[in-house]
């Protein structure tokens, strides 16, 4: 696995600027570290998926991520986004690691300062989730039952911020293989998940491909009734970074509308020490 540093690259300009907070799902999902391998040898399908839920993510993490959507008329909107997480210490006691994540848009100019707060809360309780928008200067929490809505009008749900609990799901271990990721081959199981309530998901069942070694998720598909595959998120490159496997550029295309989003933690770092003020949804509205 590639051991890398980072350097922070500028915004790209001149273009259109449409685009709201998209696929911060898989900065959730995909992103960082994982138990020891070890751990999930042996283990059912569900249990490998909730230790890949309950994974290690640092004491916290910042990074400043690029988003840059293909169009498929032509023509590509670019977002930057501010991330950051926290551990949040009373997850530590139990083992099963969740964390406040603060993700906001710092370009284009016009929707700088859009903000999405995530309080990961053990399941079953859900997750919290604040939502501030500065040209109204005004922060919103948002209730379960919107968790499927569009976030800011794009094709990605709340959902996909926070993602998906395994205990929503029953999960089936369909196979163990091997699947390229960043140009090596990754020994992977694949994992089928079908939801328990089908109204509240969607999607009619996912597949979820685990590295067997760092038990990140490293591609996901997601299918309709008629087993036609609608979304698929793809990583494409993992380094060790600090000593923990970490998931720093991935694709998500959506079959049914054409879209493709690349997205990539352009400086990653952990354990820096950050501020667990700025995680107070009171806070949002300061910069």
């Amino acid at each position: 696995m590639t051991k890398r540093s980072y350097n922070r690259t500028t915004a790209t300009d001149g273009r259109t600027w449409t685009l709201g907070l998209l696929g911060l799902g898989l900065l959730l999902a995909l992103m960082i570290g994982a138990p020891t391998a070890t751990q999930a040898q042996g283990s059912s399908a569900a249990e490998i998926m909730q230790q890949a839920k309950d994974r290690w993510q640092g004491e916290d993490f910042a990074s400043s991520v690029r988003l840059t959507t293909a169009e498929p008329g032509g023509g590509e909107t670019v977002l930057d986004v501010d991330f950051k997480a926290k551990l949040i210490e009373e997850s530590r006691e139990t083992g099963a690691f969740r964390y406040k994540v603060l993700a906001r848009v710092t370009a284009p100019e016009d929707v700088a300062g859009w903000a999405v707060l995530i309080w990961e809360q053990e399941f079953p309780t859900p997750d919290d989730i604040w939502l501030y928008l500065p040209a109204l200067d005004s922060t919103k929490k948002i209730s379960l039952e919107n968790f499927r809505n569009p976030l800011f009008g794009s094709e990605f749900v709340f959902e996909d911020v926070i993602g998906r609990e395994p205990g929503l799901d029953t999960h089936e271990l369909l196979r163990e293989d091997t699947l390229t990721v960043g140009g090596e081959e990754r020994p992977v199981w694949v994992i089928r998940s079908t939801p328990n309530d089908p109204d509240l998901a969607g999607f009619a069942y996912r597949i979820t491909y685990v590295d067997q070694e760092t038990l990140l998720e490293v591609r996901m598909e997601l299918y309709n009734d008629a087993d036609e595959l609608i979304k698929r998120y793809q990583a494409e490159e993992v380094v060790e970074l600090q000593g923990i496997p970490t998931w720093v550029r991935a694709t998500a295309e959506n079959l049914e509308t054409g879209r493709v989003t690349t997205f990539e933690f352009l400086d990653p770092v952990y354990n820096t020490g950050v501020p667990d003020e700025i995680f107070d949804p009171e806070n949002l509205g300061q910069p």
